[in-house]
């Protein structure tokens, strides 16, 4: 076996891209009340019924 070999992994400097880190680039987002959350089926609804609209004035 070959002494010189070690598992360590060598560091590479990254190079510097101008970009701002991502720490100060993050917002702050509230999260939205439970109450004011529609179910799945009023989602969905609501999505067909836009579809249908929209269909409909294609059709006419």
């Amino acid at each position: 076996m070959d002494s010189s070999f070690t598992n360590d992994t060598m560091q590479i400097p990254r190079a510097k891209s101008g970009r701002k880190s991502r720490v100060a680039q993050q917002t702050v987002v509230s999260k939205t009340p439970e109450n004011e959350l529609a179910t799945v089926e009023e989602f969905f609804d609501a999505v067909w019924n836009r579809y249908l609209e929209k269909n409909e004035k294609l059709q006419g």
